[in-house]
């Protein structure tokens, strides 16, 4: 057989042989046989070192098939590192590379509580707020009275205890009663001005939590009093 004529038999096996294992591998690497190789799951004809070595081979024997008698090795040659060239990049792994996965976001941490508002405490002064021995509150304390349950109002969780106080005049068991019914004197106001009874509670110590002397007018006037504070 002619040179050319073995040229063209081999070239068109290097180009059927080397586009199939190119074709079969895109296609997943099954083989006829099922046989795939251990590290990538082609075929073992499938690897591109295979391949390239098969197409060296082939293109060599091309080389020295279609080249003259006088440069048969330099046409061998060629034709072989031409040949595994295309071997190699015709069998060559084109399997995408993987994607990175995606990491989810940790959730945001939960929101601060609000922070709890705290009640000032405020102190009416009998002398304005009673008249003597009475528990009735006068109109001097209304616009003070008014202003705490604008804040009680605006604060819902807020929450106060109503504390009533006398001076040293009198029995202890009198001043008790008397400082427990101006207590609940301010929390009817408070009521009457929308404020539920259940956020204040009331309570009378009549003398025994004094905070001036007794001694003294101005000291028993401070002692007569009473408190609105926090309720905890």
């Amino acid at each position: 057989m002619k040179k050319s004529t073995t040229g063209l038999l081999l070239g068109s096996a290097l180009v059927i042989g080397l586009s199939g294992c190119a074709t079969d591998f895109q296609r997943g690497g099954e083989t006829a046989g099922g046989t795939t190789t251990a590290s990538s799951g082609n075929a073992w004809y499938q690897q591109p070192v295979v391949c390239g070595i098969a197409g060296g081979l082939i293109g060599g024997s091309i080389g020295y098939a279609t080249s003259g008698s006088s440069d048969e090795d330099t046409g061998a040659a060629t034709g072989a590192v031409a040949g595994s060239a295309i071997g190699a990049l015709l069998c060559a792994d084109r399997t995408p590379p993987p994607q990175p996965v995606a990491t989810p976001e940790p959730p945001p941490p939960a929101p601060e509580p609000a922070p709890v508002t705290e009640f000032e405490p405020v102190t009416l002064d009998s002398e304005v707020t009673f008249a003597f021995d009475s528990a009735e509150i006068r109109p001097g304390a209304h616009q003070t009275l008014d202003q705490v349950a604008a804040t009680l109002r605006e604060n819902p969780n807020l929450r106060v205890r109503i504390e009533g106080h006398t001076d040293s005049v009198g029995s202890a068991q009198y001043n008790q009663g008397l400082s427990q019914r101006r207590a609940d004197s301010v929390r009817d106001f408070l009521v009457s001005r929308g404020i539920a009874e259940n956020r204040m509670t009331t309570r009378g110590f009549g003398l025994e939590r004094p905070v001036a002397t007794n001694e003294t007018d101005e000291g028993r006037a401070q002692n007569r009093r009473v408190e609105i504070l926090n309720w905890d």
